[in-house]
């Protein structure tokens, strides 16, 4: 990778349908050469999918919290991130060193529905506590 991929990836990552030809405007270099380095880019797995970034309050779910969790050690972690998987209130869950296991982003309509997203989790074998941090404000969002 060189500048010319890294200003290309920014541009996708401002905007992941901007055109080759809006692309090749910015970075100074031919449509055919940016489409040719994004394949590459795809190909090469630096560029895993195009996603959009959704706020979730527009979405009825207003409510986001950072959820720390510990699990009594690794043999349960499959397990944990398969039931992780499967809820659609988290919308990341990253394993982690340090003193907690998973770190993972959750949104939600309710304080009712975290209150039964909470209970959910700590029912799953191994989990021995979740920290809960409201997010008050987002400043800065990547995909």
């Amino acid at each position: 990778m060189d500048q010319l991929d890294r200003e290309i990836l920014d541009c996708l990552r401002e905007n992941a349908r901007m055109t080759a030809s809006n692309i090749s405007r910015r970075v100074n270099l031919s449509v055919s050469s940016v489409l040719e380095r994004i394949r590459r880019m795809e190909e090469q797995g630096v560029i895993r999918r195009y996603t959009a970034i959704v706020d979730q309050s527009k979405l009825g779910r207003p409510l986001t919290m950072l959820m720390g969790v510990s699990l009594v050690g690794t043999q349960y972690c499959a397990g944990f991130e398969e039931r992780m998987v499967n809820e659609p209130e988290v919308l990341s869950c990253e394993y982690l060193t340090g003193s907690m296991d998973y770190l993972l982003r959750v949104s939600t309509e309710s304080n009712k529905r975290l209150q039964d997203l909470h209970r959910r989790i700590t029912s799953i074998d191994g989990v021995t506590s979740i920290t809960s941090y409201y997010v008050l404000r987002t400043v800065k969002e990547e995909n």
